[in-house]
């Protein structure tokens, strides 16, 4: 008995003095989504819903802002002996760029990507609501690393 809640010490000792710290522990000086988020590019429907879902919480009086480019773009990848394409592949590239606004002075800046693909349907109708929705999927891929880079980049900073 005595064996083992020494070794329950020990082990409680050894786990405080390892030097662990949590991932997500608060730093004073980081950005944390204290940005106004601004889509500089013409997108379709679906694309700025995404966006506007992804950076809802995004704050309009901000010392940063950040600027995001989205490029569509549908690219085949199968095609039928008949000339019909059977599967597409949405590919949305993101570039962004982070502000301060205070300094006017360029921050961060990176990309990003997101992908799905869908397959042609027997109606136009049908068709284009896969096409939507790989749309929706591949954009929400691309936009929600946005934050997590740019945190990413702010902790690097901080060491």
């Amino acid at each position: 008995m005595i064996k083992n809640i020494g070794l329950i010490l020990i082990s409680i000792i050894l786990l405080i003095q390892c030097g662990f710290t949590p991932i997500y522990s608060e730093k004073s000086n980081l950005i944390e989504n204290d940005y106004e988020t601004i889509l500089t590019s013409e997108n379709s429907i679906v694309v700025k819903e995404a966006f506007n879902t992804i950076f809802r919480n995004s704050t309009t009086k901000s010392n940063y802002q950040l600027k995001i480019n989205i490029l569509e773009q549908d690219l085949p990848i199968v095609t039928n002996s008949d000339g019909t394409i059977a599967k597409y592949r949405i590919d949305i590239s993101t570039n962004f760029v982070l502000f301060d606004i205070v300094n006017n002075k360029e921050i961060f800046s990176d990309y990003s990507k997101g992908f799905a693909q869908y397959e042609t349907q027997t109606n136009n109708y049908d068709t284009e609501q896969k096409r939507d929705e790989a749309k929706k999927i591949a954009t929400s891929n691309s936009l929600q690393i946005i934050p997590i880079k740019i945190q990413n980049f702010q902790s690097r900073k901080d060491e």
